[in-house]
């Protein structure tokens, strides 16, 4: 039985050095085929790596507006003030601290919404007001194919719901390039709060400019949306101490009118009068005493909960100026060139294999 045991275990030893073997000469046998095929790989090397070197003639160099930034969250709870505005009716908690946090900050440089209101935010160049896409078409005139396209404007003042399908396509179409091509996000580090923002383009100025509006505008929208809740309460809170503050006034006025018609109280219903008076009075005073604290400790929990845009590094001319390196086509086309002629070359080798086995 043991005997049987060592036959079988020396076979199937032998049968893996014989795989091993036939790996070993089959590779040996595709490399002596790819030698004989040197000149073919090396002529298409050289004319993909002039082809990468032609490129990188083409290629136009763009500016690189580079600007980083930190967001820095404060707190977020209403503290001490729910339990005071409360007894108000009023919810200063932030609701919209489960939607938005500094991560979404990356997504936010992203949204359509917000680089369409960049595009379309006003700008000075020269002494000239304009909005900056119509800056960027006047850099960039549209192709003689495209003549329709440089009818359009976009004209000051012009509300953006009023736009024809024809400046919703345009913009749609810029926005587009801009997100896929031109503009890029990074987060250097998980620990470290700091996202760094970079576009690229053939202006050295609308790169500028872009860069510098799209990060005012999406810390604008933020900070909005992250205290719009407890704005929305301080302003209801002060229309209510406004309408108690003129009861309050209105309650004085009839105390001192009371007591003027009536100096020399005689009567005991004058005397219940006056006190109801007086008690309108202590009440509307306390409530509105209450209401103007509450109003101000929830403008300080305003400031609080305001997060802080910290602009590290803006934009500085000149810009960098980013190319297609002559070295980095060739390279790059001689190596592509170079793997897809390999590959071609071991497609046809194992198709006529098959087809002699066959």
């Amino acid at each position: 039985m043991a005997n049987r045991e060592n036959e079988t275990r020396q076979i199937q030893v032998n049968d893996d050095e014989i795989s091993l073997k036939d790996l070993i000469l089959k590779i040996r046998e595709i490399w002596r085929y790819l030698l004989s095929k040197w000149a073919i790989i090396v002529i298409v090397g050289v004319l993909s790596a002039s082809a990468g070197l032609l490129y990188s003639f083409s290629k136009t160099p763009e500016y690189k507006a580079t600007l980083s930034f930190s967001v820095i969250e404060k707190s977020s709870s209403g503290g001490g003030l729910s339990a005071l505005a409360g007894q108000f009716g009023f919810n200063v908690g932030s609701s919209t601290e489960g939607v938005f946090s500094g991560n979404n900050m990356i997504e936010l440089l992203q949204s359509r919404n917000l680089i369409e209101r960049t595009l379309l935010s006003e700008i000075d160049v020269d002494g000239k007001r304009c909005r900056l896409i119509d800056y960027y078409r006047e850099l960039n005139p549209p192709k003689e194919e495209d003549e329709l396209s440089d009818k359009i404007s976009f004209p000051l003042g012009l509300e953006r719901e009023f736009f024809t399908r024809e400046q919703d396509s345009l913009l749609y179409t810029l926005n587009k390039a801009i997100t896929t091509e031109k503009l890029s996000i990074d987060k250097q580090k998980k620990d470290v709060n700091i996202i760094t923002l970079s576009f690229f383009n053939e202006n050295e100025l609308f790169a500028k400019l872009f860069t510098e509006k799209l990060i005012s505008i999406v810390s604008e929208f933020y900070i909005q949306t992250k205290t719009k809740n407890i704005k929305v309460n301080l302003d209801r809170m002060e229309m209510r101490s406004d309408s108690v503050g003129k009861a309050y006034e209105q309650a004085l006025v009839a105390l001192a009118e009371f007591i003027d018609r009536n100096k020399n109280l005689s009567k005991r219903t004058e005397t219940v009068e006056q006190q109801k008076i007086q008690t309108r009075v202590q009440l509307m005073g306390t409530t509105y005493a209450e209401l103007v604290k509450n109003i101000e400790i929830l403008k300080l929990d305003l400031v609080q909960q305001t997060p802080l845009i910290q602009i590290i590094d803006t934009p500085i001319m000149p810009l960098e100026i980013v190319g297609f390196g002559k070295i980095k086509g060739i390279i790059l086309g001689g190596f592509l060139g170079g793997f897809l002629i390999v590959v071609w070359l071991l497609a046809v080798y194992f198709y006529k294999r098959i087809m002699q086995e066959g």
